[in-house]
């Protein structure tokens, strides 16, 4: 289990809406973990100490469900708690203490497992209009690990590898109308030698220690791609690497990456191109 650093607290209202949620998971009894922005920022800053650039209070919690009953059944029983107002016009968001906090902490449900149709795609209620592709969140569940986050509260949160599977896949949805999945799917790349695999490069990855030229942030990188790979299926994998080998939406994805740094495509195309050798191994 991984447990919070004592010089990178969780913001206290974070931690109540975490809170919340286990509270609730515990009695639907579905299986569930937490994905998105504050899932990277639980890893990567509180528990490995790595600061994000962009902040969220944004929180993503996926349940697994069977159908739509079971969904409003949690959704309603997050409402009842009194600690969450539902969103006028949107199914999978929420509110938390709308009265104290306004808008300021959003929490969007996201519901997958069987409830899914063809192609990983979960249509929502009445009309079936909104749709939207949970490829993935089977194998991020599987591989999901435990976090103390502080007073005796335990959450389920997606793995780094997963979250980076999750990210492209996100990307590649909706990339027109937003970039900041290709600015985390960069910080998970630059910075995944500094959780917790250091020495890993240095024993069991040395041979990518070596192609990166010694260099611990592109052999994190190659790293973080053999690691995605060895929790996905053959098909999510396939996906992933369907993104990164089309010509026109590597370019894309290279250029929405550069718009977080602002360095040259060059040194971002090196980290996209050692993820992408690392999900080609079958071992290191």
């Amino acid at each position: 289990m991984y447990t919070i650093r004592k010089d990178k607290p969780l913001n206290p209202v974070i931690h109540a809406v975490l809170a919340s949620l286990r509270d609730i998971g515990k009695i639907s009894g579905t299986e569930h973990f937490i994905v998105g922005a504050t899932a990277r920022d639980i890893l990567m800053t509180h528990v490995f100490g790595v600061d994000a650039a962009r902040a969220t209070r944004d929180v993503d919690f996926a349940v697994a469900v069977k159908d739509w009953h079971q969904f409003e059944d949690i959704k309603n029983a997050l409402v009842d708690s009194g600690d969450f107002e539902a969103a006028a016009g949107q199914a999978h968001r929420l509110y938390y203490r709308r009265n104290e906090f306004g808008l300021a902490y959003p929490l969007d449900l996201i519901p997958f497992g069987e409830i899914e149709g063809p192609g990983n795609v979960i249509a929502w209620p009445p009309d079936m209009k909104v749709v939207m592709n949970v490829a993935g969140y089977a194998e991020a569940l599987q591989s999901a690990v435990q976090v103390d986050i502080g007073n005796g509260v335990g959450v389920r949160v997606v793995s780094v590898p997963a979250l980076t599977a999750l990210k492209i896949l996100a990307w590649d949805e909706r990339g027109l109308a937003t970039n900041k999945d290709a600015e985390d799917f960069y910080f998970l790349t630059k910075n995944y030698h500094q959780a917790a695999n250091e020495d890993r490069l240095y024993d069991e990855a040395y041979s990518l220690m070596e192609m990166a030229n010694y260099d611990r942030e592109l052999a994190g990188a190659a790293l973080l791609g053999y690691d995605t790979r060895v929790i996905l299926d053959a098909s999510t994998r396939d996906a992933i690497l369907a993104v990164l080998t089309d010509a026109r939406k590597r370019d894309r994805l290279v250029i929405h990456m550069d718009r977080s740094i602002g360095t040259d495509s060059a040194h971002i195309q090196r980290f996209v191109a050692q993820f992408e050798y690392g999900l080609t191994l079958s071992q290191l």
